[in-house]
């Protein structure tokens, strides 16, 4: 094995850190996990109704969520396998930018170093839009780092702006990269001078017809999306940028870790590098300008930011670790980062199962919620009160997906208790089928939606925290 390792190159000790990852952060959380993590739930719920856009956020994950429920045919190692798949391809495409900009060797080390950061570890066991973002960054600035190589490809430039627009179905955010893009071609001299050429305009036209129907939906739908982003967002206090700084710092602080253990002494010892003065400051640019413009978007106009915001901004921060050193590193150097990554990737999988054994901070994991009992009582009681098939689950978005989601019955859930964000079911189909409505904790009322006979009842499952179950079967009126 030691001598297997040994004869690895760059590439291929990308390749051992990828499939490494998607060993322990796929494996260990499906075999300590009894329900899919909440951001999952909500996309499975969506995901069968592949909507173009729904009313809080673009609908790339859900599509994928379904891809990966329709071929391993299970909901929660799906979207788990799908996670990592998408955090590998983005080490591959960092790696494959790196050798745009240096060797094989250093592109290895800068991929080594971000693998070792937060975001790339604890937050991408759960698929949602910030993951995704990963490789939608990545592949995005390699593609243009591509442009500033071959900038007369008009094939490039095509799928440069087919990317772009793929971006905006991830998150909207997606938008502060483009920016930043833009930004790097206006100080680099030899990009400037493409928009004299056909290159650009033809990325322009790939991405308008990639969102025309996004574009679309959100037009009919008087930008909904944007609606719900602003009513979440609240008042930010004077401090919050301060604040968001600080946790990119500490996010990335364990990238010290690989670092220390390729030898700082080593690295100082090494033969200087060299590296174009252009390539430089496109890292810089693509690394550092999102969340400089980030803060200052919060600064001008006084929105609040999230943490995990910051989560797509940093892939190429390893490479320009990398490149700022200013030395050259060994096959050796690069080696022992990749295991030093590989060991807290180890470190993030055993902290998972040591989470789903023993409570930190007081919260009991969704991973931890009984969602096969929850689904068996919810529909057996059903079964109990009439001869009719279960046809619609709403009430609490989340304990009503726990119930559906391993079921047919995932296409026809109610998303809280109107319709108004689910346009998949009528008021007539609720009339006629009846429904099962379910909320945590005592509740009397029986949701607006039931029209006929309501029978209420308190599953014995529980939640994880104590609370009790409740539950409404408004049998159908008709």
């Amino acid at each position: 094995m030691t001598r297997f390792f040994h004869n690895l190159t760059p590439g291929q000790l990308v390749g051992f850190l990828a499939g490494l990852q998607i060993l322990i952060l796929v494996t260990l959380p499906y075999a300590f996990s009894s329900a899919p993590p909440i951001d999952v739930v909500e996309g499975l719920v969506w995901a069968p109704h592949w909507l173009i856009g729904t009313y809080k956020h673009p609908p790339l994950p859900s599509w994928i969520i379904e891809v990966s429920v329709l071929i391993t045919r299970d909901v929660i190692f799906g979207p788990f396998l799908a996670s990592q798949i998408s955090v590998a391809i983005t080490y591959g495409l960092v790696f494959l930018l790196g050798r745009l900009l240096m060797d094989p060797v250093r592109a290895a080390a800068g991929t080594a170093l971000i693998a070792a950061s937060f975001y790339f570890t604890v937050p991408t066991i759960e698929f949602n839009h910030n993951v995704i973002q990963l490789p939608l960054w990545a592949g995005t600035i390699f593609i243009y780092a591509l442009l500033r190589k071959t900038p007369t490809s008009w094939s490039t430039w095509i799928l440069f702006g087919f990317i772009c627009g793929l971006g905006f179905y991830a998150k909207y955010s997606f938008v502060l990269l483009i920016g930043v893009l833009l930004l790097a071609n206006l100080v680099e001299p030899s990009m400037r001078r493409v928009w004299f050429s056909r290159g650009p305009y033809l990325a322009i036209g790939a991405a308008i017809i990639v969102i025309a129907p996004h574009a679309t939906w959100l037009f009919a739908h008087n930008f909904e999306p944007f609606f719900y982003l602003a009513d979440r967002a609240g008042s930010p206090t004077a401090s919050e940028p301060l604040w968001f700084l600080g946790a990119q710092f500490a996010d990335h602080l364990p990238m010290i870790v690989p670092l220390m253990f390729a030898g700082l002494m080593a690295l100082r010892r090494a033969p200087n590098s060299s590296a174009r003065d252009s390539d430089k400051m496109f890292l810089r640019i693509v690394t550092l300008a999102p969340v400089t413009l980030t803060v200052l978007f919060a600064l001008i106009s006084n929105n609040r930011i999230k943490d995990m915001w910051g989560m797509p901004m940093f892939t190429s921060l390893g490479l320009l670790i990398v490149m700022e050193t200013g030395r050259e590193w060994s096959i050796a150097m690069a080696r022992r980062a990749i295991l030093a990554s590989s060991s807290l990737i180890i470190l993030v999988g055993i902290g998972f199962v040591l989470h789903s054994y023993f409570i930190f901070g007081g919260q009991v994991p969704r991973t931890n919620w009984p969602m096969r009992a929850l689904s068996n009582e919810a529909h057996s009681l059903w079964r109990e009160s009439t001869n009719l098939p279960l046809g619609i689950i709403g009430g609490m978005p989340w304990l009503a997906g726990l119930a559906a989601v391993e079921t047919p019955l995932r296409r026809h859930v109610v998303i809280g208790e109107t319709l108004d964000h689910s346009p998949w079911i009528t008021a007539d189909d609720i009339k006629t089928k009846g429904g099962l409505f379910l909320f945590s904790g005592a509740r009397e009322t029986a949701p607006s939606l039931c029209k006929g006979p309501v029978n209420k009842n308190i599953l014995k499952t529980q939640t994880p925290d104590g609370q009790p179950i409740t539950v409404f079967l408004c049998l159908p009126s008709s």
